[in-house]
């Protein structure tokens, strides 16, 4: 049984079954350390002795809230009011992944096979207070993550979840899933307003060390990587429509996001709101997303 005060720098809470080994930090944003499938890497191990918030390890997964990649300049323009916020140092004059993912969690509950972790935020970073939830369920070759967040303000806010994986690139990887509209990106990883809509299977494959770069929506939710010794099938529920692809060359990691919604979309006009992806919170609503990832034996 995972131990409830766990959780700080190098003391991860472990959940572990006959398939599944899942190491997590809760002190390090709420971070997946490591998760093993079969005694598999499926995420790059985090080794590191020591947590940056601003310099996060590139290994891992964390959790994207109360928004994902980046807001331009650093502004929020909602219902009339544009909220300056501190851009962050890596995207400067942008915004990047929310702050959730640089705070301590709390460990909220704990059992063999399920745990609870939760962060409340106010602050200079987001205009509103919000809760964020992670909860880990181990149940034979599945394991599912639910992320939630709760607008504790007392005004409407926008709101989007998602992960943030590193998967490790091991030989004769492939990774595919579709999606049906691709954006293009500019220089600053933010899109230009320009897509391609083409329903399309994308595939990946580890051996390929080119940088990649993709912003995608009309996602499916599904994703499967095929290894040698098996396969993974990541299935995302709803609102998690959109899609990020990202590894610079030679990475020794691919990322591919499941994300509710488009970089720069609460920037975006209302009534371009269900294209992009932004939702409205009203104050106590929840967002919330299951993502299952269930391992088979090859």
């Amino acid at each position: 049984m995972p131990d409830p005060g766990a959780g700080g720098p190098m003391q991860p809470v472990v959940l572990s079954n006959a398939t599944w080994t899942l190491s997590l930090l809760p002190a390090w944003g709420g971070r997946i350390a490591a998760l093993r499938a079969n005694g598999l890497d499926v995420l790059v191990p985090i080794d590191s002795e020591g947590f940056d918030p601003l310099n996060w390890p590139r290994a891992g997964a964390y959790p994207l809230m109360p928004y994902s990649n980046r807001l331009r300049n650093a502004q929020l323009s909602f219902n009339g009011r544009v909220h300056g916020l501190p851009a962050h140092p890596a995207a400067a004059p942008h915004t990047l992944h929310g702050v959730s993912h640089t705070l301590a969690w709390d460990v909220v509950s704990a059992t063999a096979d399920q745990l609870l972790i939760a962060c409340d935020y106010e602050g200079e970073h987001w205009p509103w207070a919000f809760r964020a939830e992670q909860q880990f369920t181990l149940s034979g070759n599945r394991l599912r993550i639910t992320l939630t967040l709760t607008n504790n303000g007392e005004q409407p806010m926008p709101g989007g979840i998602g992960l943030h994986p590193y998967f490790q690139r091991h030989p004769g990887l492939r990774a595919h899933y579709a999606a049906g509209r691709d954006w293009a990106i500019d220089c600053d990883y933010l899109v230009t307003g320009e897509y391609l809509d083409q329903p399309h299977n994308w595939v990946f494959e580890a051996d390929d060390v080119r940088a990649l770069a993709h912003y995608q929506s009309r996602w499916d939710g599904h994703l499967q990587l095929a290894y040698d010794s098996g396969r993974l099938d990541l299935h995302a529920s709803a609102p998690l429509s959109h899609f990020v692809a990202f590894a610079p060359a030679n990475a020794t990691y691919l990322c591919l996001e499941p994300v509710s919604h488009l970089a720069d979309a609460f920037n975006q006009p209302r009534s371009t709101w269900h294209d992009v992806g932004t939702h409205e919170l009203a104050p106590g609503q929840r967002l919330s997303a299951t993502l299952d990832f269930t391992w088979h034996d090859t």
